[in-house]
């Protein structure tokens, strides 16, 4: 009987990216990408995803969501109320303790560097300092917020279960429900294109759309018949990433599913541009592929006026 090849074992453990790893956040900053996986492990790249470097997080800790700043620092929350700082020259990451007892879901930062953390009990976190010092705003509703965008300074939504949005036309500073989304909605992901067209993918596969900055959604077939955690923008199309490994892109009104050609065979959980004609994709099972995008461009559709 052969020996075990323990030094091919010890060449795959030595590779960046490893087949268990689950992905679930992506996010870049010029050729700078990040990528936060369960288990509380970070890749980073300095090439648009060519090659990664591992980092290996002090336990107990699970990436759930990475935000890139304007100033090209990094933020990656964590499962157990954490929140991991990457300085913009780069260095070690950081930890940050969140002042909170409910479960946080998704992370963003704003054009004024402010990062902004949603979840578990409608809660807003905001942070001015990178994870220094916290504003904590509890809305008193027994609902988990799930996504949440700045479109610009001032102008943001978030969206959470049993369809609630919310909106803010005054940078963070107040937030104005809408009316929900109807269906007792869930919504796995949300990308809105400017303050009035916006689009959310929840179970089951539903997408709905609105014109009117979220006060009112209609919905949109779905060809690839299964859910999608993530919609993204490349240039100016849309596309839909989700179960099995699927892709769905959005031409004129229409969701048509997208033919990426790879192999993948799990969950894609996010994506991020790295140019105007190619992505980074992430998911289970180690998935970290670059897709690249045909040389038609159909204009990601929008209306000439934005909701005030």
């Amino acid at each position: 009987m052969p020996a075990p090849d323990w030094a091919g074992v010890q060449a795959e453990r030595g590779k960046p990216v490893q087949r268990y790893d689950t992905f679930q956040a992506l996010a870049s900053h010029g050729s700078r990408v990040v990528a936060g996986a369960a288990g509380g492990v970070i890749l980073t790249s300095t090439d648009g995803g060519a090659h990664w470097a591992r980092h290996a997080l002090a336990q107990p800790s699970s990436v759930l969501a990475v935000a890139a700043c304007p100033d090209g620092s990094f933020a990656a929350l964590d499962f157990y109320k954490k929140v991991w700082v990457l300085a913009a020259g780069g260095g070690e990451w950081a930890m940050r303790q969140l002042p909170t007892r409910s479960d946080l879901l998704a992370l963003t930062c704003d054009p004024r560097n402010r990062l902004w953390a949603v979840g578990a009990r409608t809660s807003i976190l905001s942070s001015a300092d990178k994870g220094g010092s916290w504003q904590v705003r509890d809305l008193g509703d027994d609902a988990i917020l799930t996504t949440v965008q700045f479109v610009d300074e001032k102008r943001a939504v978030i969206t959470g279960e049993f369809g609630a949005v919310l909106t803010s036309a005054d940078g963070g500073a107040s937030w104005q429900p809408q009316p929900k989304i109807e269906g007792d909605f869930y919504p796995y992901a949300a990308l809105f294109t400017d303050a009035a067209n916006g689009w959310v993918s929840g179970l089951a596969g539903v997408i709905k759309r609105t014109r009117d900055g979220g006060r009112t959604w209609a919905t949109q077939a779905n060809p690839s018949g299964v859910p999608m955690y993530a919609l993204l923008r490349v240039a100016d199309e849309l596309y839909g990433l989700g179960a099995g490994g699927r892709m769905v892109r959005l031409q004129g009104e229409q969701w048509q599913a997208f033919e990426h050609g790879q192999a993948i065979p799990a969950y894609l959980a996010a994506g991020v541009a790295l140019d105007a004609r190619s992505m980074l994709v992430a998911g289970a099972a180690g998935a970290l592929n670059v897709i690249h995008l045909p040389t038609q461009v159909a204009q990601a559709p929008t209306d000439s006026k934005e909701a005030r």
